[in-house]
């Protein structure tokens, strides 16, 4: 059986069923061309590391919202001029795009990244889950977003979170973009599955070719093609 093949068509099958979420399961597959599509569509240069399933501490952009309360962006990315910060949502079914869920977007947007980094801090210091989150905070300093204090690992090895009030945010203003990766339209902060498939078509792998493949069939809706 051709494994690649076999993924993609189970794929295809399942995104028909009711309860399955077809972009918790794809996310990956549009991760590795996602900084391509990005160039392409803004014309400008991306930083090759992307950081998915993003934080938001809701108080950080909302008055009166739960203390630690947060919301997840699919993908952030930033431009390499660091002038730019993508905040990337992805849909597999444009039925699933919900008012609310967009407001916090934008609202994250107009916050801006800084503030969101210090929201993240708090999150940081509140949770159990220590050792992942550093493993994100690592990431943002790769980005050049934050300095992390050389004493964190031992903090954490202690259970201490004062560590995480040393964070230092290096982050500069930048324009925050409320990207939608979607099967359809074509506003500016629109890349649809036409446009997302043309850049997978570039790539001439097996997984690349059956991926945008699979591409031309999700540009529908599910309940749709079902329906027919």
């Amino acid at each position: 059986m051709d494994l690649v093949q076999g993924l993609f068509d189970r794929l295809d099958d399942w995104r028909h069923l009711p309860s399955y979420q077809l972009e918790r399961r794809a996310d990956i597959f549009f991760s590795l061309y996602l900084v391509e599509a990005l160039e392409e569509k803004f014309a400008s240069a991306v930083h090759p590391i992307i950081v998915p399933e993003f934080p938001v501490h809701k108080g950080s952009i909302r008055d009166g919202q739960g203390s630690n309360e947060s919301f997840k962006i699919d993908y952030l990315a930033i431009s390499q001029a660091r002038d730019v910060a993508y905040f990337v949502e992805l849909k597999t079914d444009i039925g699933s795009r919900r008012g609310e869920q967009d407001r916090y977007l934008h609202d994250a947007a107009a916050a801006g990244l800084p503030r969101l980094l210090e929201g993240l801090k708090k999150i940081f210091a509140a949770t159990s889950e220590k050792r992942k989150y550093l493993h994100l905070l690592r990431k943002l300093e790769e980005l050049g977003l934050i300095a992390l204090p050389a004493s964190m690992d031992d903090g954490i090895k202690r259970g201490v979170t004062a560590a995480s009030r040393e964070i230092d945010i290096l982050s500069p203003p930048m324009r925050c973009e409320v990207v939608y990766v979607q099967p359809t339209g074509d506003g500016d902060a629109d890349i649809n599955f036409t446009q997302f498939h043309s850049i997978v078509a570039k790539h001439t792998d097996p997984l690349s070719r059956r991926f945008a493949e699979s591409l031309s069939a999700w540009s529908e809706r599910a309940d749709s093609a079902d329906a027919r």
